[in-house]
């Protein structure tokens, strides 16, 4: 067999559990190596055994006829028995492929043989393509080749494998053929790094409590290939004049792209759901928070009846059709709550009513359902959510609560990871019941007095679910320092530009001007110097001191927890990091040079230096 190595390094204290980590998320999540893929879809999945009197398998004799056959059209019964009578191997259907030795039966199996189709984000660009991979777990060599060579421009054009030998991981071609330099460059300089990076990973978290069983993206929707069409086909049609035409301050290329995202998920997985039962019907629902209600016009345009509400209207709705229920109204968890015609029970980001979403659906009727993707964690009451295990975020510590929420409602829970572009994109669904129809009632006195036990309540005294309970204001109250008194501002701003310019610093941007630009200081050194009373006022009203010096942009430029003076730039040059620049630039098209010429120049009026700047250089009056 030809095997040319194209990089190899050796490796300390390498588990061979964490080099079949390493190569998983390459065979299963291909798209964190690769921007230009979507994900792949599991078409087919082997295990295989020899006999005792077997040939070796051959695995470049393997690829290589399995290059040359059809693999589409054909059944799974069909593959099975070719591939067994062609190697003089044993190979069964498997659902789980199991890559770490320790809990793998070595007598059951030597290997998996996979088989995946790579799915491009851009599908107006690139095309579908079915990659095979032998994994051999005894000589640790995991092996791939691309079905379709002559359409691939997004994987390796010719057959490789990911090795380790003796504490040595390497890449090898296994192509006696010429191969081109793009390919090699990518094994060499991208994957092999990022497999080198996710082993010590591993090994720095072997001491740690984490699960190697990571959540794989979209692990509910059968086939990834139709959820990427799907995305695809509503993003032109909803997504595209939407970001245009968007009358909200929040940012549409965010919530648009993040609300068409959900809804291909919810629409594959209704699907699914009705291929299941037999039931033709499509789901109704009702999105419980829904804020600019561009979920609930998706699925209603998609051909599901439901309906929206929140506590306060966007200007949005406006724009929506008259068929597109929204409604503007707070909703206190009672029985007047209930949703008994409402197949599904949507929760959003639905805030202080994410903790409650189980529990409206299990009381609603025995048949309702519910999805939730909660974002700020909240208690029954409409407390914030305090954990209990400092050992896991606040955000985990939340999952975990409301997991135990929707078992305690007798759901069948599981929970997904959407792909969405935001950080808490964990979802859960309570798609079935674990009890029978006729013990309804009896779990809806349970959950009441989980719900008690939780708020500390007696019932006796209660006619809502939480008496306690309040709802968001109806107008959401500004929070970000403009409603502070200016002198308190004005006051915070001298403390923190007399600490900084103690640290004196000349700057050789201005000779002969002996300008100080003063120094560095934690963010939290300074909240030791304020007064309390002040910094309390300041976190009821905007979320603390980094908000306020940010507001002041002109003056200070805060950075990884640190403040320091923002130095004055000429007209037409800026002042920004870098990384500032490169984030502004990827938000908008077209960034505006900023010409502030009528406000006044800060430093000019205060700094003991004045602006190192003339007037007619400084972005700024003076």
């Amino acid at each position: 067999m030809f095997d040319q190595t194209l990089i190899s390094q050796n490796m300390t204290d390498i588990l061979d559990e964490h080099y079949f980590r390493a190569v998983s998320i390459y065979l299963f999540k291909p798209h964190v190596v690769n921007r230009k893929l979507f994900g792949v879809d599991k078409l087919l999945s082997f295990a295989y055994r020899k006999h005792v009197d077997a040939h070796s398998l051959d695995t470049l004799s393997f690829l290589k006829k399995c290059q040359a056959r059809s693999l589409e059209g054909s059944s799974n019964d069909e593959i099975i028995s070719s591939l067994s009578d062609q190697f003089h191997i044993d190979i069964e259907k498997t659902a789980d492929i199991i890559l770490n030795p320790q809990e793998r039966n070595h007598e059951s199996c030597e290997g998996y043989i996979v088989l995946n189709r790579f799915l491009p984000r851009n599908l107006n660009v690139f095309g579908t393509l079915d990659v095979l991979a032998v994994i051999n777990i005894e000589s640790k060599s995991s092996s791939f080749i691309c079905l379709q060579v002559e359409e691939n421009n997004l994987t390796p054009k010719f057959p490789f494998t990911i090795q380790l030998t003796e504490q040595t991981l390497s890449i090898k071609c296994n192509s006696q053929e010429t191969v081109d330099e793009k390919s090699t460059t990518w094994l060499r300089e991208i994957l092999f790094h990022k497999l080198l990076k996710w082993i010590d990973n591993f090994q720095q978290e072997s001491n740690t409590t984490k699960s190697n069983g990571e959540l794989i993206s979209l692990n509910l929707i059968k086939k990834l290939e139709e959820y990427n069409v799907l995305y695809s086909k509503l993003k032109i049609k909803y997504a595209t004049e939407m970001v245009k035409n968007w009358p909200e301050t929040t940012d549409p290329r965010k919530y648009v792209y993040e609300d068409v995202a959900i809804a291909t998920y919810l629409l594959l997985l209704w699907k699914q759901e009705r291929e299941n039962t037999g039931c033709e019907r499509r789901q109704s629902f009702v999105d419980v928070g829904c804020g600019n209600g561009l979920l609930v016009y998706i699925l209603t345009s998609e051909g599901h009846d439901g309906m929206g509400i929140d506590l306060r209207k966007r200007k949005i709705w406006d724009i929506y059709p008259q068929n597109v229920k929204l409604i503007e109204e707070s909703i206190v968890p009672s029985e007047s709550s209930m949703f008994t015609d409402i197949d599904w029970v949507i929760g959003n980001h639905s805030d202080e009513l994410s903790p409650w979403i189980p529990v409206i659906a299990a009381r609603s009727t025995f048949r309702c359902r519910y999805f939730l993707l909660p974002c700020c964690a909240f208690e029954f009451n409409g407390s914030k959510f305090q954990r209990q295990n400092a050992g896991v975020s606040q955000y985990n510590g939340f999952l975990q609560y409301v997991s135990q929420i929707s078992e305690v409602c007798g759901f069948k829970t599981t929970i997904d990871r959407l792909k969405i572009p935001s950080t808490k994109r964990t979802c859960l669904v309570g798609m079935g019941r674990v009890h029978r129809e006729e013990d309804y009632k009896e779990y809806c006195g349970k959950i009441q007095s989980y719900v008690d036990s939780r708020i500390g309540a007696d019932r006796r005294n209660m006619t809502n679910w939480a008496e306690n309970f309040k709802p968001r204001e109806t107008v959401e109250k500004v929070r970000n320092c403009t409603k502070i008194d200016r002198n308190i501002i004005d006051g915070i701003v001298k403390i923190v530009f007399g600490v900084l310019i103690s640290k004196e610093r000349v700057m050789v941007e201005f000779p002969g001007k002996n300008w100080n630009g003063g120094g560095t200081v934690a963010i939290g050194e300074l909240v030791k110097i304020i007064p309390a009373d002040q910094l309390n006022l300041l976190k009821s009203e905007c979320g603390g001191l980094q908000t306020l010096l940010k507001n002041n942009h002109q003056i200070f430029q805060v950075q990884d927890g640190c403040v320091q003076l923002r130095i004055p730039t000429k007209i037409g040059e800026s002042s920004k990091t870098t990384a500032e620049l490169k984030k502004k630039v990827k938000k908008q098209k077209n960034p505006r040079i900023d010409n502030l010429k009528e406000r006044l120049c800060w430093f000019f009026s205060n700094h003991p230096n004045g602006c190192p700047l003339t007037e007619e250089d400084c972005k700024f009056k003076h």
